[in-house]
């Protein structure tokens, strides 16, 4: 059964990467065209930067442990500024503390099982988010690193009736908050997102730009496709996408329709791959003035590239990673917390699957 499925698996996959490539070989002479944006190329070469600028990422890692009636949630924010100058390295800082304890958050009793996942992610955002913005104030870095989006996610959003929206509200509210505070610091905003299933450029290619080319291909050939997965085959290491729109209709995008219009109107994306065995990165960024994306985009690819050049099978800022590092946590850590709990509490806080006296 299992030798039956691993071959399925494996033949499912190869068959998809081929495709990708051969679409990748059809597509290519499409690459010089002008994209939509109408500034820049379809695929534009990267400049890397010698890096004499100041940097700062932020992260957060979070675990989490049901009790009877709460849920526990243990959360770490970290946030992290380096200061190159001719390319080295010249100072780093952390904040709040290069090693700081997690924070122990119970969740609001009385959450439906949909809304308590959501509830743990706003929680997280809310943290690292204010993380972003004191960090921005404090040492007024030259680019500011997010490790995911730079806006909530459509799993973030509660249903209209939910007893979290009041919650939901505020996040929206912080992260314009940080994007005023980033704009008033004169800080880029970057945002990274690991591994991407977006399929916006895909969404472009079949709407936009396969419709009025010459080429003889059936944009439905792309259905099915993720960017990532098409573009690390379309693009060359050292090479990115145009800059685009994170949406084509704000007023029906799940969260950009509750921002402020002028935010919502200026985020964009573009698709670098920095590494020669590493699958493109998505990266997001603000960019108010429509005539200035590709500045931006140039500016921000060359410094995302030069951080994230470090290994041939792993592109991601270094910054980021330092972030992650600092930001870990594992479940012993509440487990030390819960144990806590339990004492003082009894044993009828446990959930009934854990207070068992038999195995």
């Amino acid at each position: 059964m299992f030798n039956s499925f691993f071959e399925k698996a494996v033949f499912a996959i190869n068959e998809r990467n081929s495709f990708n490539d051969r679409l990748s070989s059809l597509l290519a002479p499409l690459k010089s065209s002008l994209s939509p944006n109408g500034f820049e190329e379809i695929v534009v070469p990267i400049e890397k930067k010698l890096l004499s600028c100041s940097v700062a990422g932020v992260d957060s890692g979070f675990v989490s442990k049901k009790l009877s009636f709460i849920d526990l949630v243990l959360i770490k924010t970290a946030g992290v500024f380096f200061k190159y100058k001719n390319g080295v390295l010249s100072e780093t800082k952390y904040f709040p503390a290069p090693f700081s304890f997690p924070e122990p958050v119970i969740l609001r009793s009385g959450l439906e099982k949909d809304e308590e996942q959501q509830s743990v992610s706003l929680v997280r955002l809310e943290q690292e988010v204010s993380c972003s913005i004191e960090l921005i104030k404090k040492f007024k870095p030259d680019y500011l690193f997010i490790d995911g989006s730079i806006v909530p996610q459509y799993q973030d959003k509660p249903r209209k009736d939910s007893g979290i929206n009041e919650e939901y509200e505020s996040i929206l509210k912080l992260f314009q908050k940080l994007y005023k505070t980033a704009e008033e610091n004169a800080c880029s905003l970057v945002a990274c997102v690991e591994d991407s299933r977006g399929t916006r450029f895909r969404q472009l290619l079949q709407e936009e730009i396969l419709p009025k080319s010459k080429m003889q291909i059936n944009p439905s050939l792309l259905a099915g496709s993720f960017d990532a997965s098409l573009l690390d085959y379309y693009l060359a290491q050292g090479e990115r996408t145009f800059a685009f729109p994170y949406t084509n209709n704000i007023s029906s995008h799940a969260i950009l329709k509750d921002y402020d219009k002028a935010w919502a109107e200026s985020i964009f994306v573009f698709y670098l791959k920095c590494s020669l065995y590493d699958k493109p990165l998505r990266v997001e960024f603000l960019c108010k003035n429509a005539k200035e994306i590709h500045n931006c985009a140039e500016d921000i690819s060359g410094i995302v590239c030069s951080l994230s050049s470090l290994h041939k099978e792993y592109s991601f800022p270094s910054v980021l990673i330092e972030a992650d590092l600092r930001a870990g946590l594992n479940e012993q850590e509440i487990s030390v917390v819960y144990d806590r709990l339990v004492d003082k509490l009894g044993g009828k806080v446990r959930m009934r699957r854990n207070n068992r006296p038999f195995n």
